[in-house]
């Protein structure tokens, strides 16, 4: 009990601190990106690299994935560079795990002190850096509080019999990577957790990076959520965001274990092999499929309907 509890003050923590840090980079650069997401996808690229951008700073794919649904029911954002900014949303969300590996967990308080303040002395409008530095105290909090919590649970059957399923099936890893983003709604608390895992040394990179992968499928569920109750172009990003990790988990799952080598190789420590296999996976990925863009958009179309998508740029 006691460990469950532990455990949901470290999550509550983490996502508070996330959301904190999101509404503060958002509202310092958020209205700035959103004009550059409007004025600046013209071509697949420049799109891929708003997507990355526009994710890394405001720290949540969620927030990129529901912007663009609704930028294209407005019809301010035509589906092919719509599609291209959310392949790079799902690079920049990797910015987050990048963050996580590395052993900052001390700075939890110095952050959450910073933070505090400039929401104490800055001037309103300055005061987005200050949330940001906050939510970053908490996030870093939480994710020591989830390490000191997972590590007595993960010697529980059932839990270790999870991990030991994700490590050799990482189908079964995908899958409940998968199921835990969709229910907690955030890919990086999942990525939070399986770091602290990593951290207390319960965790082996063939389970950890399969339940990281499986993350990336469950936060589409906020996308397809956003899609709901939309147009057809609306409904047709938020596929295209599904279809996007899906795709990507079929054409590494066969090359899985070269791709745990190549991550192994990248670093001494399992948590930034992690990281850097959730990186790479994402590039490789989004590399593949902006080339194929074009067909790309019209499997998209074509699964949704045989109406004819809204007149694309490329």
């Amino acid at each position: 009990m006691a460990v469950s509890v532990l455990l949901l003050l470290g999550l509550g923590a983490f996502l508070g601190g996330l959301k904190m840090m999101t509404l503060g980079l958002s509202g310092a650069v958020g209205s700035a990106l959103a004009r550059v997401l409007e004025n600046w996808t013209g071509n697949r690229l420049s799109a891929f690299l708003c997507g990355i951008l526009f994710t890394a700073l405001t720290q949540s794919s969620s927030l990129t994935t529901v912007m663009v649904v609704g930028m294209v029911q407005a019809r301010l954002l035509a589906l092919t560079p719509a599609v291209a900014v959310i392949i790079g949303a799902n690079v920049g969300t990797t910015v987050t795990g990048q963050l996580l590996s590395f052993n900052l967990q001390s700075l939890a308080l110095p952050a959450a002190l910073a933070g505090a303040v400039c929401l104490a002395f800055f001037p309103r409008r300055l005061r987005g850096p200050g949330r940001a530095l906050y939510g970053l105290g908490l996030v870093l909090l939480g994710l020591k509080i989830m390490t000191k919590a997972l590590a007595p649970l993960s010697e529980t059957a059932w839990f270790g019999a999870l991990l030991y399923t994700a490590g050799r099936s990482p189908l079964g890893g995908v899958l409940a990577g998968a199921l835990a983003t969709a229910l907690i709604q955030s890919s990086s608390a999942v990525v939070g957790m399986v770091l602290a895992l990593s951290y207390s040394g319960r965790l082996t990179l063939d389970a950890g990076t399969a339940l990281v992968l499986g993350a990336d499928v469950g936060t589409c569920a906020t996308a397809l959520l956003a899609g709901l109750g939309t147009g057809k172009e609306a409904r047709r990003a938020a596929l295209a965001h599904l279809l996007f990790n899906v795709i990507s988990v079929i054409l590494v799952l066969p090359f899985y274990g070269r791709f745990l080598a190549l991550a192994a190789i990248t670093a001494d420590e399992l948590p930034r092999q992690i990281a850097n296999a959730h990186t790479i996976y994402n590039l490789i990925g989004a590399l593949v499929l902006l080339g194929l863009i074009n067909p790309y958009v019209k499997l998209v179309c074509w699964l949704s309907g045989k109406e004819n998508a809204a007149k694309k740029r490329n």
